[in-house]
């Protein structure tokens, strides 16, 4: 909290270099270290114009406020890379690795000119280059380019920096690196479905969160690193899959896992998650709805109740409602099931006008408080669009429920199963 002279101190478990975002109207990234002490002052009101960020030490200082200016001079920027690489179809792959090798070098060069070579302060490196290799994996580049710069930012700037080194230093220093593995590691798969040959059934959807949780014992050697991506795993497989695909690699987890800190981190995790176990009670709500009336979860019971955590500056969350809500809701029309859009991103006329002019159909309520609303947390929302379906007697049947384009179709899904179609 903000005290009355506009002061404010603040203490954060750090483990190891951790990068930390800082929002007052504006925001900033920058990386604090166990034991740092972290002096900031800013006017909200003109933030990047009186921003000030120091430690006690000169080195620290100095990477602090080089991690400030590369964040203020190339988030923008990145991000608007990203997306042009995503939406532009005519751009050759020649020309999307231009792109991105021209901005792996303007950053490389504000890099060297405030730090000197890659030996001065390693993190900023490892942190430019798997930014970008990242951009060259998401765009589908990695296997046929390689980020190229010149000799007087890396003394050997062929091999210092390379995706298929396992690192202990990058994995401590960069946050940037550890983002590429977990992605890199878990996206490949070999397979997607099998046949079972002596049946006529569709083929089988292999559990993804066993493929992503065992490719870290296949394809990780470092124990350290290891335990940390098959933890990470767990975390995001809590949250995106089904639950009963998940536990027995928990259950796994406490057993293998040899790292105290991240057995005990998905233990904590696990206690909130198990709350969200299918079978048990939904946890209970009263929003307001448009008009301003409240209206509770308890409302719909005995009817199956589909909600929509979303927003509407959520690109996805438009996208999905956009072009399959009306089909699901026609699909669905003479069905003893409801459809609620809890919006999560915004409040008040600005909701209801966006509501009205983006026609979401179904029972539309709000949650005030920007994702801090209690619901967000009783139902472990980070990130939006979030599906969840209640069952007719008021329980969880799924935390982590089909999105909208997943139900329409003639193919049978998790609606037609709950419903007993």
């Amino acid at each position: 909290m903000v005290d009355k002279k506009g002061n404010f101190s603040k203490r954060i478990y750090v483990d190891g270099i951790q990068d930390v975002f800082l929002a007052i109207n504006e925001g900033v990234a920058f990386p604090p270290s166990s034991g740092d002490t972290v002096n900031i002052t800013c006017d909200q009101h003109k933030f990047w114009d009186t921003f000030q960020i120091s430690s006690p030490s000169a080195a620290k200082s100095k990477e602090l406020n080089l991690a400030v200016k590369i964040y203020k001079e190339r988030h923008k920027p990145l991000n608007e890379l990203a997306q042009k690489l995503a939406t532009s179809s005519g751009l050759t792959d020649s020309a999307k690795f231009k792109l991105i090798n021209e901005s792996y070098n303007v950053e490389m060069a504000l890099i060297a000119a405030a730090l000197g070579t890659h030996n001065d302060s390693p993190k900023a490196f490892y942190d430019n280059y798997f930014k970008h290799t990242a951009l060259l994996y998401s765009s589908g580049l990695l296997k046929s380019f390689t980020l190229k710069t010149e000799e007087k930012y890396l003394e050997s700037p062929d091999n210092l920096l390379s995706y298929k080194s396992l690192s202990p230093e990058c994995f401590r220093l960069s946050e940037a690196y550890r983002a590429f593995i977990f992605d890199y590691v878990r996206s490949y798969k070999a397979f997607d479905t099998f046949y079972d040959m002596d049946s006529n059934s569709n083929p089988t959807i292999l559990n993804p969160a066993k493929s992503e949780y065992l490719a870290a014992q296949s394809n990780i050697y470092i124990p350290l690193i290891r335990d940390w991506f098959m933890a990470k795993s767990l975390m995001f497989s809590f949250e995106a899959y089904q639950y009963k695909q998940v536990k027995p690699l928990y259950d796994d987890f406490l057993v293998s896992g040899t790292t105290p800190a991240y057995v005990d981190t998905i233990k904590v995790f696990y206690e909130m998650m198990s709350k969200l176990k299918p079978g048990l009670p939904a946890p209970q709500f009263t929003l307001k709805d448009t008009n301003g009336k409240l209206i509770s979860l308890s409302d719909f019971k005995g009817k199956l109740v589909y909600i929509d955590f979303g927003g509407v500056y959520c690109g996805p969350c438009l996208r999905d409602i956009g072009d399959n809500a009306a089909k699901v809701h026609e699909k669905y029309k003479n069905k003893d099931i409801v459809f609620i859009n809890i919006c999560i991103d915004e409040t008040g006329d600005d909701w209801k006008n966006k509501i009205k002019n983006l026609k979401f159909e179904g029972i539309n309520l709000v949650a005030e408080g920007r994702g801090k609303h209690p619901i967000c947390k009783d139902y472990n929302i980070n990130g939006i669009p979030h599906y969840v379906l209640i069952d007719r007697d008021g329980n969880l049947a799924n935390n982590n429920a089909s999105m909208l384009q997943e139900l329409v179709g003639n193919n049978e899904n998790m609606l037609d199963i709950a419903l007993g179609k």
